[in-house]
């Protein structure tokens, strides 16, 4: 732990921050967070809920070890209450919900396995030492013996259906109540992976990117994740690109989803938020702590005024939905447009959402119903719908014009699109590994521009063409065959 020092705690606290992340969960599996932790998180008003440590396991609760985990307890909640950001206690890790399905209970053979502690040794210290907390004896837990312990419509849940077996869109089939962990992989930054991967040539079956792969089949539930949406990478640079653009498209379609539902949904907590090594894992923020293409979507998924566009009774609605603390109240134009930016249909509507709340605005059949399903997208001020996916869309051949300004701390870069181009990213590793971008996964109609600030004091000139081409300047029309 000696590398994870004060700084080190405040980059990450801080990148949490900036993506709109507003709860920290410390896992049953890891550790009681350090001192640093929780001031820096008490600073930045962030919430905190800390697991007992138990996890994905049967512990047993006669002596000696009895004694020991009600010492350990107590010390660390005598130690840690005093923090404001600490709001909850939780009493362990998929391990109710591991008794109930993963076949436990016969190589047990009736022995204890761990719920005196969650159900009353725990607790009860937390009522002596913190009585005004709340505590929850598990993640997930439904609240009652009388409903499985990972009930979507009950407490906490987790879902690894999406990621293990299913395709993300399932993740709309949930109507969770409070969701404490899902996620999906992908691989970190190709500087991260290139400081510790020397395999050549570089693939992603390789022996250095497969050391760095320590999830269960990963590798084929990361290509298995892309049937659908895009086709096989035909190689290494373009297995990265898709792997992470998935990633990215999953947990927004996750989180857009379940923000949608609010009140019923009131809180998504996403598995994870950075790594302690270079691996393909399901992070935002890699182990060197650069940020995959996740994180950028995270920014806009997390914003506390939020637009969406989800599907009611099958027809394309936007959801605004608000967290603050006063009402809001806009004007939204809402486009159906053609890939070449012609225009199809048009409506401006009023959001009006209550402080809290969350508004569904139906939209006018003409901007929902596509001329041409594979052409065409709706757009409401930065929320998008497309009428399929991206194996059934008429993307055309990216182009851009690239103008990069050298400035003193790095590069301003302004993109501008002659074709629509979905999910525009440059990725500023690739010309310098100390060098860093301020936005990834731009979509432009054919005219318009985005400005891209770089920071890197090792970037290459100007009109190096590394700049304006592939693998440094990506996006999903490059991943679909024409």
């Amino acid at each position: 732990m000696t590398r994870v020092d004060r700084p080190r705690y405040a980059a990450r606290i801080g990148q949490a921050i900036d993506a709109g992340v507003n709860y920290l969960r410390v896992w049953g599996g890891g550790r009681y967070e350090s001192d640093d932790f929780y001031d820096l998180c008490d600073g930045q008003g962030l919430l905190v809920g800390q697991d007992f440590l138990f996890a994905c396991a049967a512990y047993p609760e006669e002596e000696p070890l009895g004694s020991e985990v009600a010492a350990e307890a107590h010390e660390q909640v005598l130690r840690l209450m005093s923090h404001p950001s600490l709001v909850m206690w939780v009493g362990n890790n998929e391990n109710i919900w591991g008794f109930q399905d993963w076949d436990w209970q016969e190589p047990l053979a009736g022995r204890s396995w761990g719920a005196g502690y969650y159900f009353d040794v725990l607790p009860g210290i937390v009522a002596a030492v913190d009585p005004t907390r709340p505590y929850w004896p598990g993640n997930p837990w439904s609240g009652t013996d009388a409903i499985h312990p990972n009930d979507p419509a009950h407490g906490t849940s987790h879902i690894w259906t999406v990621w293990n077996t299913h395709d993300y869109r399932h993740y709309a089939t949930y109507h969770p109540r409070f969701l404490a962990e899902f996620g999906f992989q992908a691989p970190p930054a190709f500087a991260t992976l290139r400081r510790a991967v020397s395999d050549e040539p570089l693939t992603p079956a390789s022996p250095g990117i497969l050391h760095h792969q320590k999830a269960a089949g990963g590798n084929g539930k990361l290509a298995a994740g892309l049937t659908g949406h895009f086709p096989l990478p035909p190689g290494f640079d373009d297995w990265h690109w898709a792997t992470q653009l998935n990633q990215a498209r999953a947990i927004t379609f996750g989180i857009s989803h379940f923000r949608s539902l609010r009140p019923l949904c009131m809180g998504t907590v996403l598995w994870q938020l950075n790594d302690n090594w270079p691996v393909t894992s399901w992070s935002a923020v890699d182990g060197d702590g650069r940020r995959k293409p996740l994180w950028y979507a995270l920014r806009r998924a997390y914003a506390s005024q939020f637009l969406t566009i989800q599907p009611r009774s099958g027809v394309p609605t936007l959801i605004a939905v608000n967290d603050t603390t006063t009402a809001w109240q806009a004007q939204v134009d809402v486009r159906r447009v053609s890939f070449n930016g012609d225009p199809r249909a048009k409506a401006t509507l009023t959001v009006d959402v209550p402080a809290g709340g969350t508004v569904a605005v139906p939209l006018p059949p003409d901007v929902t119903t596509p001329d041409d399903p594979a052409r065409e997208l709706i757009v409401a001020d930065g929320a998008t719908w497309y009428f399929g996916e991206d194996v059934d869309l008429a993307y055309p051949a990216a182009s851009v014009d690239v103008v990069v300004h050298p400035t003193a701390g790095g590069a301003t870069v302004e993109v501008t699109a002659r074709t629509f181009v979905r999910d525009l990213t440059l990725f500023a590793d690739r010309l310098d590994p100390a060098a860093t971008v301020d936005e990834q996964l731009v979509t432009l109609l054919p005219g318009e521009t985005v400005t891209l600030q770089v920071t890197g004091a090792a970037l290459p000139a100007a009109d190096d063409p590394a700049w304006r081409t592939a693998p440094v300047l990506r996006t999903a029309n490059d991943l679909i065959p024409r």
